[in-house]
C-alpha cells in the first residue's frame, strides 16, 4: 500500500468500507430479515388456516363438498403461495386439491392434536409449511394447508441481489469520488512536493498556486507560500549577517595581528628596560665597594712610597680592609647571578635602579 498513489489508496479504503457494509447488510438480511419474514409468513399462514376453517365449517357439517371445493379453488387462486389444501378425519382424507393423487407422506408428520400449528415439510427440491387446525373442535376433522416457502427464499434472494447491486453501485461511486477527491488533492500535493524539493536545493522562487477556497488544501497552499517567503527572507538576512561577520572577522584578525605586534614591541621594550635597569643597578651596587677598594689600595701604596714605617699589625689591618672590599664585590656579583625578580627605586635624579637587597 505504501507504494501506491493517494487515488488508489482512497479508492481502496472506500471500496473496502462499502464491501464491509454490504457483507454486514447481507448477514443482517440473512438472519434478522429471514426470521422476520418467517414469523410474518407463519402468522399469515395461521390466520389463513383459521379463516378457511371457519369458512367451511357449515359446508362440512352438511357435507357440501362442492362448495368446499369451490372455496379451496378460490383460496389457491387468491393466494399463489398456497400449494394444497385437504381435510382429514380419523386418518382418512375427505377432500384434497392434489391433481395427481394424495401423497401418503403428509400423514402423521407430527402435528399437535386440537391445536393450530405448523410443520416444515421437505419434498424434493421444495419446502412447505404445513399448517393444521381443527374444524369445529376437531369433530368434523382437521384442515391442512400447505404454503410454499419459495416466497421467503425469493424475498431474501431479491434483497441480497439488491444489496449486491447497491454495493457495486457504491463501489462505482467510490471510484468516481476517489478520482474527484484525489484530483483535487494530488495536484496541489504534487506541487507542494516539487516546491519542497526545490527549497531543499536552495531555490525559493517556485511557489504553489494559490487557492481561493478556504478548505484545508487552500489553507495549506497559502501557508506553504508564506513559509517560502519567510524562509527566503530569513536566508537573505542570514547571508547579510554572514557577510558582516566575515568583514568583522577580517577586522578582528587585523586587530589581533596589531595587538600581537604591539605586545611583542612592549615585551621587547620591557626587556630593554630590564637590561638597562640591571646594568645601572649593577654599576650602582658595585661602584661603592670598588671605590672603597681602590681608595684603600691607593692610600696603602702612597704610604709605602713615602717610606712610612708600618708595623705588621697596621699592614694586616690594611690588607683586611682590602679583603673585605673584595668580598663585598664578590657577594654583589653572586646576587646578580641568582637574580630572578627585582624592584626599582627612584632617586633624586629620576634614575631607576634595581634594589637587590
Amino acid at each position: 500500500m505504501k507504494n501506491y498513489s493517494l487515488k488508489y489508496k482512497l479508492f481502496f479504503v472506500l471500496s473496502v468500507t462499502v464491501l464491509l457494509y454490504a457483507v454486514f447488510s447481507v448477514l443482517f438480511v440473512n438472519f434478522y430479515l429471514k426470521n422476520l419474514l418467517k414469523r410474518h409468513f407463519i402468522d399469515m399462514g395461521k390466520v389463513l388456516t383459521a379463516t378457511v376453517s371457519n369458512r367451511i365449517v357449515n359446508d362440512l357439517l352438511i357435507k357440501d363438498f362442492v362448495e368446499i371445493d369451490a372455496c379451496f379453488e378460490g383460496v389457491m387462486k387468491n393466494n399463489p403461495d398456497v400449494s394444497y389444501l385437504f381435510i382429514e378425519k380419523d386418518g382418512q382424507v375427505l377432500l384434497h386439491t392434489f391433481r395427481d393423487g394424495f401423497p401418503k407422506g403428509l400423514f402423521n408428520i407430527g402435528h399437535k392434536r386440537n391445536e393450530t400449528d405448523y410443520v416444515l415439510v421437505e419434498t424434493g427440491n421444495e419446502s412447505y409449511y404445513d399448517f393444521s387446525t381443527p374444524i369445529f373442535m376437531e369433530q368434523t376433522g382437521n384442515l391442512r394447508i400447505g404454503i410454499s416457502a419459495r416466497n421467503i427464499e425469493k424475498t431474501l434472494n431479491n434483497a441480497i441481489i439488491s444489496l449486491i447491486y447497491v454495493a457495486l453501485a457504491a463501489v462505482a461511486i467510490a471510484l468516481v469520488f476517489s478520482i474527484l477527491i484525489s484530483g483535487k488533492l494530488i495536484k496541489p500535493l504534487s506541487m507542494l512536493t516539487d516546491s519542497a524539493a526545490e527549497i531543499a536545493n536552495g531555490d525559493y522562487s517556485k511557489t504553489v498556486q494559490a487557492y481561493d477556497s478556504d478548505d484545508e488544501v487552500g489553507r495549506l497552499a497559502n501557508a506553504f507560500n508564506k513559509m517560502i517567503s519567510a524562509i527566503e527572507l530569513r536566508e537573505s538576512q542570514l547571508r547579510e549577517t554572514n557577510s558582516e561577520l566575515e568583514v568583522y572577522g577580517v577586522r578582528l584578525f587585523e586587530y589581533i595581528e596589531e595587538l600581537n605586534k604591539t605586545k611583542n614591541e612592549l615585551v621587547k621594550s620591557k626587556q630593554d628596560q630590564a637590561v638597562v635597569h640591571t646594568s645601572r643597578a649593577m654599576l650602582h651596587h658595585v661602584r661603592q665597594p670598588l671605590t672603597y677598594l681602590a681608595m684603600a689600595i691607593e692610600l696603602f701604596t702612597d704610604e709605602l712610597q713615602e717610606g712610612k714605617n708600618l708595623n705588621t699589625d697596621e699592614i694586616m689591618r690594611r690588607l683586611r680592609i682590602v679583603e673585605e672590599a673584595g668580598k663585598r664585590v664578590a657577594e654583589i656579583l653572586k646576587k646578580f647571578e641568582n637574580l630572578k625578580e627585582y624592584k626599582t627605586v627612584e632617586y633624586s635624579d629620576e634614575t631607576k635602579i634595581i634594589d637587590i637587597e
